[in-house]
Order: structure tokens, then sequence, then C-alpha cells
């Protein structure tokens, strides 16, 4: 058996649907080797001290079911309007349980096409002759996305109980400083207090988005010295104009939690929470430069 799932580890690189058919004595065993292979060290469970350590130890030991809620990118939006008000959410055009259930004609000519229980599961369709051109490909695709339980992607037991569904919102679009790149702001807060905005780039054709680069500022909007896959980027961008807006509506989505992660997006003068996240890049983040892991882990208190 090890030797089989050796060989499908390395087929797969331990992502889905490696988890799905590992049996969960061997869970624990081949997260760390995943871990190994992407941080290039084994996690401690018994100290943790890294940044992805700590937040692979608040898995296992900080469990409140508010962390399934708010990984629901549907349910995410009551939180966040009673928090800090309904404004602050994409509008939501319609909940599906399988996309033979949607009625196109009903939905207007943009919109995103998401599933609610992971990540990558996304159409940015700018108009919707796009999906009657393709109607079969993403009826296959999207009922693909259903199957999938996150959970096996790297053992993140939040998304276990999400009910799985598709749904439709508002199709957001904008860039900053004038440029081809848009961006949105993912604000890390620890211990109830925000601290860094991680800032991906993305360069976008044709419904196709991907990163290119990432940024770290503190809440002062000073450019920080690491990086996130790769490497630093030294030209900092203008301070926002809702930056300010953005970190008290962080302190307050942020409360009661020892880490999370909220994004925000700019939509027409105001700012969307786009989701929030309690496990970035599965716990396996790799900084550039990789001392960042443990400086940043420093100021990461868990109980």
């Amino acid at each position: 058996m090890k030797f089989i799932l050796d060989k499908y580890y390395e087929k797969t690189k331990g992502f889905y649907p490696f988890f799905k058919y590992c049996p969960k004595k061997y869970w624990e065993h081949y997260i760390k080797k995943r871990a190994n292979d992407v941080l290039g060290y084994d996690y401690n469970y018994l100290n943790p001290t890294t940044f992805n350590e700590k937040v692979r130890w608040l898995i296992y030991n900080e469990k409140p079911d508010i962390k399934s809620k708010l990984s629901d990118k549907i349910s995410v939006k009551s939180y966040v309007a009673e928090k800090i008000g309904p404004n602050h959410t994409a509008e939501l055009y319609g909940v599906w349980n399988n996309f033979d259930e949607i009625d196109f004609s009903c939905l207007p000519t943009s919109f995103a096409l998401k599933a609610n229980h992971g990540w990558k599961m996304n159409i940015i369709v700018k108009n919707k002759r796009f999906i009657y051109k393709n109607y079969n490909g993403i009826r296959r695709l999207t009922n693909e996305w259903l199957k999938i339980n996150y959970e096996h992607y790297s053992l993140e037991p939040q998304y276990r109980h999400i009910k799985r569904k598709l749904f439709a919102e508002y199709l957001r679009f904008e860039t900053i400083d004038h440029s081809t790149f848009r961006c949105d702001f993912k604000v890390h807060c620890f211990n109830e207090k925000p601290l860094f905005i991680e800032i991906p780039f993305y360069y976008d054709k044709e419904s196709t988005s991907f990163y290119h680069d990432f940024q770290f500022y503190n809440t002062n909007w000073e450019l920080q010295p690491f990086s996130c896959i790769s490497q630093v980027v030294d030209t900092p961008l203008k301070k926002p104009e809702l930056f300010d807006e953005m970190l008290e509506y962080a302190k307050v989505l942020c409360e009661g939690f020892s880490y999370v992660r909220i994004d925000f997006a700019p939509c027409k003068g105001n700012l969307h929470v786009c989701e929030m996240s309690f496990t970035p890049h599965s716990a396996m983040m790799p900084f550039v430069p990789s001392d960042y892991d443990y400086i940043l882990g420093k100021m990461l208190k868990i109980q």
C-alpha cells in the first residue's frame, strides 16, 4: 500500500484527488511530505514556530463551526452584511444545486459563475454568449466542481461540511495605478488585528486570470521586504483611497480569530469582501525570502 501511495503521490504532487484515495492513517505523513516539497521542511506539530506551522496547528486545534460558514462563499455574505453592512459584498444573482437548474435568460449580460466550496472554481463571464457557445463544456466543468470535497486538497476540515452549490454574482473588474493589472487587497489579521496587506497582481486575458506578482505592505502602507512565491517587486503602489476604511472593516471582521485573511476588492468607490480564508495556500505559503516564514511566525500567537 505504501509503495502504491508513494507512486500516486509523485504523480499528483499530493494534490487532489490524492487524499481522496489515501487512507486517513497516512494523511499526516503525506501532508508533512508535501510541506517539505513546498516549504523545504517538515511541519513541527508539537512546537510550531513558523507562520505555516502555526496556521496548520490552528487547523487541528481551533475548530469553531463559524470557520465552515465563513469559508462558504455564499453564507459569508450574510456574515459580512451583519458585521459591516449589506453593501460590502457582490450582488448575488442566484444559487443552484447544479448547472441544469440555471436559467441564463434571467441573468445579466456579465457575471461571475462560481462554486461556493473551494478555490479556482469560477468562470468570468463578460458576455453570456460565452456560456451558450460553450454550454456542454461549462456544464461538465461546473458539475465536476460539485463532486470535489475540497478538504481532500490539503486537509482543511472547514470545507468538509459545506453544502456544495453554484452561484452567480456581480462581476467586478477594476485596475489600480491605471495599469493593465487588476488587484485585490488581502488583509492578513493576526490575533484580531490587521498586520499586513498582500496584493496579488493579475494579468487578465479573455476570461483567464493568473498571478503575476505579489507585494506586501504594513498598515502604514510601507512596502515590505518579502513576497510570496515570486521575488520581491520593489516598486511601491500608491496608497488606495479606501485604505483606512479597509483596515477598519478588517478589524471588525477578524474579531474572535487567531488568524484570518480577509480579501477586499474595490468596486465603484466601495469595498467588497470577496472571501475570508483561514488557511492561505493550504498552510504552505512559500515566502521569499524564506526567513519571513519564521519572522511572521513570531508575530502570530496561538494558545
